[in-house]
Protein backbone atom coordinates (compact mmCIF):
# COMPACT_ATOMS: atom_id res chain seq x y z
CA UNK A 1 0.00 0.00 0.00
CA UNK A 2 1.63 3.32 -1.17
CA UNK A 3 1.92 5.63 1.78
CA UNK A 4 -0.86 8.20 -0.09
CA UNK A 5 -3.33 5.91 0.50
CA UNK A 6 -2.38 5.82 4.02
CA UNK A 7 -2.31 8.78 5.29
CA UNK A 8 -5.03 11.89 5.44
CA UNK A 9 -4.32 14.70 3.93
CA UNK A 10 -3.75 17.48 4.67
CA UNK A 11 -2.38 16.08 7.86
CA UNK A 12 -3.15 17.35 11.24
CA UNK A 13 -0.98 18.96 12.90
CA UNK A 14 -1.41 18.04 16.58
CA UNK A 15 -0.85 14.76 15.39
CA UNK A 16 1.90 14.85 12.94
CA UNK A 17 5.82 15.27 14.35
CA UNK A 18 8.69 16.53 12.61
CA UNK A 19 10.00 15.03 9.31
CA UNK A 20 11.47 11.89 10.27
CA UNK A 21 15.66 11.72 9.98
CA UNK A 22 17.71 9.11 10.44
CA UNK A 23 19.07 10.38 13.73
CA UNK A 24 15.57 10.66 15.22
CA UNK A 25 14.89 6.79 13.93
CA UNK A 26 18.03 5.89 15.81
CA UNK A 27 17.27 7.44 18.80
CA UNK A 28 13.87 5.95 18.69
CA UNK A 29 15.12 2.67 18.13
CA UNK A 30 17.49 2.55 20.77
CA UNK A 31 15.43 3.63 23.06
CA UNK A 32 12.63 1.33 22.53
CA UNK A 33 15.28 -1.60 22.42
CA UNK A 34 13.48 -2.58 19.60
CA UNK A 35 14.14 -2.20 15.02
CA UNK A 36 10.79 -0.70 13.64
CA UNK A 37 9.30 -2.96 11.00
CA UNK A 38 10.51 -1.46 7.50
CA UNK A 39 6.87 -0.93 6.10
CA UNK A 40 6.21 1.26 9.47
CA UNK A 41 9.39 3.65 9.02
CA UNK A 42 8.63 3.92 5.25
CA UNK A 43 5.16 5.60 6.30
CA UNK A 44 6.75 7.98 8.80
CA UNK A 45 9.44 8.72 6.52
CA UNK A 46 6.27 10.10 4.13
CA UNK A 47 4.43 11.35 6.89
CA UNK A 48 5.58 11.16 10.44
CA UNK A 49 2.31 9.83 11.97
CA UNK A 50 -1.19 11.29 11.79
CA UNK A 51 -4.71 10.32 10.68
CA UNK A 52 -5.85 7.30 8.40
CA UNK A 53 -7.72 7.52 5.27
CA UNK A 54 -7.72 3.43 6.32
CA UNK A 55 -9.23 1.19 9.30
CA UNK A 56 -10.51 -2.09 9.52
CA UNK A 57 -13.09 -3.83 7.74
CA UNK A 58 -16.49 -3.68 9.42
CA UNK A 59 -16.30 -8.07 10.32
CA UNK A 60 -12.52 -7.49 11.91
CA UNK A 61 -12.73 -4.39 13.61
CA UNK A 62 -10.81 -5.82 16.62
CA UNK A 63 -13.26 -3.79 18.66
CA UNK A 64 -11.45 -0.75 18.70
CA UNK A 65 -11.81 2.85 16.49
CA UNK A 66 -8.15 2.48 14.75
CA UNK A 67 -7.98 6.11 13.02
CA UNK A 68 -4.29 6.99 13.52
CA UNK A 69 -0.25 5.79 13.43
CA UNK A 70 1.80 7.88 15.89
CA UNK A 71 5.16 9.23 14.28
CA UNK A 72 8.37 9.50 16.01
CA UNK A 73 9.51 12.43 17.76
CA UNK A 74 9.44 14.88 20.25
CA UNK A 75 5.74 15.72 20.97
CA UNK A 76 2.98 14.09 22.24
CA UNK A 77 1.25 11.35 20.53
CA UNK A 78 4.44 9.38 19.41
CA UNK A 79 5.20 5.69 19.66
CA UNK A 80 6.98 5.19 23.13
CA UNK A 81 6.86 2.57 25.85
CA UNK A 82 4.07 5.00 27.43
CA UNK A 83 1.18 3.02 27.88
CA UNK A 84 -1.28 2.62 30.76
CA UNK A 85 -0.45 -1.05 30.93
CA UNK A 86 3.56 0.51 31.34
CA UNK A 87 2.99 2.68 34.09
CA UNK A 88 1.16 0.43 36.52
CA UNK A 89 3.00 -3.27 37.11
CA UNK A 90 -0.01 -4.26 39.43
CA UNK A 91 -2.60 -3.68 36.62
CA UNK A 92 -4.49 -6.75 35.99
CA UNK A 93 -4.84 -6.51 32.46
CA UNK A 94 -0.95 -5.74 31.94
CA UNK A 95 0.22 -8.25 29.37
CA UNK A 96 3.29 -10.17 30.25
CA UNK A 97 6.48 -8.82 28.75
CA UNK A 98 4.84 -5.36 28.83
CA UNK A 99 8.16 -3.96 28.46
CA UNK A 100 8.64 -5.47 24.56
CA UNK A 101 4.85 -4.53 23.79
CA UNK A 102 5.13 -0.96 21.89
CA UNK A 103 1.32 0.69 21.40
CA UNK A 104 1.42 3.09 17.79
CA UNK A 105 -2.58 3.89 18.42
CA UNK A 106 -4.95 3.55 21.21
CA UNK A 107 -7.48 5.82 23.24
CA UNK A 108 -6.76 4.56 27.56
CA UNK A 109 -8.84 1.38 26.82
CA UNK A 110 -7.03 -0.26 24.20
CA UNK A 111 -3.88 -0.39 22.47
CA UNK A 112 -2.95 -1.37 18.81
CA UNK A 113 0.64 -2.46 19.53
CA UNK A 114 3.94 -3.68 17.73
CA UNK A 115 4.60 -7.24 19.62
CA UNK A 116 8.31 -8.02 20.66
CA UNK A 117 7.95 -10.72 22.63
CA UNK A 118 8.90 -13.74 20.29
CA UNK A 119 11.01 -11.52 18.02
CA UNK A 120 14.59 -12.39 17.31
CA UNK A 121 17.31 -9.72 17.98
CA UNK A 122 19.51 -8.84 15.25
CA UNK A 123 23.57 -8.16 15.14
CA UNK A 124 23.02 -5.08 17.04
CA UNK A 125 20.79 -6.37 20.02
CA UNK A 126 17.64 -4.42 18.67
CA UNK A 127 14.28 -7.02 18.74
CA UNK A 128 13.17 -7.09 15.08
CA UNK A 129 9.70 -8.69 13.25
CA UNK A 130 7.43 -7.80 15.62
CA UNK A 131 3.56 -9.25 15.64
CA UNK A 132 0.51 -7.35 15.87
CA UNK A 133 -1.68 -7.07 18.51
CA UNK A 134 -4.54 -5.04 20.33
CA UNK A 135 -4.12 -4.83 24.21
CA UNK A 136 -7.56 -4.39 25.85
CA UNK A 137 -8.62 -2.91 29.64
CA UNK A 138 -12.51 -4.07 28.80
CA UNK A 139 -12.72 -6.75 26.65
CA UNK A 140 -9.90 -9.19 25.41
CA UNK A 141 -6.99 -8.65 27.04
CA UNK A 142 -5.19 -9.49 24.08
CA UNK A 143 -6.02 -10.41 20.69
CA UNK A 144 -3.75 -11.36 18.12
CA UNK A 145 -3.87 -8.95 14.80
CA UNK A 146 -1.09 -10.35 12.26
CA UNK A 147 2.25 -11.98 12.35
CA UNK A 148 3.77 -8.26 11.05
CA UNK A 149 3.27 -5.15 10.22
CA UNK A 150 2.77 -5.68 6.64
CA UNK A 151 -0.33 -8.24 7.34
CA UNK A 152 -2.01 -5.64 9.38
CA UNK A 153 -1.38 -3.38 6.37
CA UNK A 154 -3.04 -5.78 4.30
CA UNK A 155 -6.15 -5.83 6.65
CA UNK A 156 -6.94 -1.96 6.21
CA UNK A 157 -9.47 -1.01 3.31
CA UNK A 158 -10.35 2.47 3.17
CA UNK A 159 -12.36 4.70 5.32
CA UNK A 160 -15.73 6.04 4.79
CA UNK A 161 -15.94 9.52 5.44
Amino acid sequence: MHPAQVWKSPPAPKRTQPPLTDELLDTAERQLGVRLPESLVQLLRFQNGGLLRVCFPESRNYSISHFLIRGIGPGSGRIEKAAWWHEDPDFPSRPVGAEWVIPFDGDGHWDLCLDYRRSPTDPSGLRTDPAIIVIDSELDPETFVGESFDEYLGQLVPAED
